[in-house]
C-alpha cells in the first residue's frame, strides 16, 4: 500500500471515529439539554376571601366539620400542572409540578376559607384521621383545574364540586358545584398562572361555602314553618 493510500485510509478512519463519537455523545447531550429542572408550586389563599366573612345570620351547622382530601380524577391526580387548548385538548407540563398533591392543597385551602364563612359554629378540621371524627364532612372533587391557552390570552379555569355529609349515617345534606375563571396577567409566567389558579380556587371554595350555608338556612326555615 502506497504512502498516499495509507494517509487516505487514516483520514477516512479518523472521520469515522469522529462521526461515531458524535453519534454516541449526541443523544445524551440533546437529552440533557431538553429536560429543564423540575419546578414545584403551591396554592395560596386569595386575600379577598381568606379572611372572615361578615356574619349576617347564625351558622346553619353547630357541629364540627371535617374536610376530606379532594378527589382528583384523571390527569388532575398526576401531580403536574395541567394546561388546556380549546375545550378538549389537554396536556401536562413535564417539569412543572405541585409541591403537594392537588387534592391535599385544596383540602387545606378549604379548611382555611370555610372556617370564616359562617357555615358552622364548630371547628373546621383538616388533619386526617381527625377530619373523619367530626359530625359533618366536606367532600370535594376537582372537575377542572386548568391553564387555558386561547388564541390571544391565557386564563385559569377552576371547577369544583362539593358535598356536605352527615357522618353518622353517611347521608348527603347538601351538594353543589361552581366554576371560576381568572385572567393570567403575564401569559408567559408560570408564577402568574399559579396565582390565577389560586385566586380562582379560593373564590370557588368561598362560593361553595356560602351557597351551602344559604341553602341549609332555607331548608331549616322551611322545616320550621312546616312544623
Amino acid at each position: 500500500m502506497t504512502d498516499s493510500r495509507v494517509r487516505q485510509r487514516r483520514v477516512a478512519l479518523g472521520r469515522l471515529a469522529v462521526v461515531a463519537g458524535l453519534l454516541a455523545a449526541g443523544p445524551a447531550g440533546c437529552l440533557r439539554g431538553s429536560l429543564p429542572p423540575r419546578q414545584y408550586y403551591r396554592l395560596s389563599p386569595a386575600d379577598s376571601v381568606s379572611g372572615p366573612a361578615r356574619a349576617v345570620n347564625a351558622p346553619p351547622l353547630s357541629g364540627s366539620l371535617g374536610v376530606a382530601v379532594y378527589n382528583t380524577p384523571g390527569i388532575y391526580g398526576s401531580g403536574a400542572l395541567v394546561y388546556r387548548v380549546g375545550t378538549t385538548s389537554y396536556g401536562a407540563y413535564p417539569s412543572r409540578e405541585w409541591a403537594i398533591p392537588l387534592g391535599e392543597m385544596l383540602g387545606a385551602l378549604t379548611k382555611e376559607i370555610v372556617h370564616g364563612r359562617g357555615l358552622t359554629s364548630g371547628r373546621v378540621a383538616y388533619d386526617a384521621p381527625d377530619s373523619k371524627n367530626q359530625p359533618y364532612e366536606w367532600r370535594g372533587t376537582v372537575r377542572e383545574f386548568d391553564e387555558v391557552d386561547g388564541a390571544s390570552s391565557v386564563a385559569a379555569s377552576v371547577s369544583l364540586a362539593a358535598q356536605l355529609v352527615r357522618v353518622a349515617d353517611d347521608s348527603v345534606i347538601w351538594s353543589g358545584a361552581v366554576r371560576e375563571t381568572q385572567p393570567v396577567m403575564e401569559a408567559r409566567s408560570i408564577d402568574s398562572v399559579v396565582a390565577a389558579l389560586s385566586a380562582a380556587a379560593s373564590r370557588a371554595i368561598a362560593r361553595l361555602a356560602d351557597e351551602a350555608a344559604n341553602d341549609l338556612r332555607r331548608l331549616a326555615a322551611a322545616g320550621a314553618r312546616d312544623r
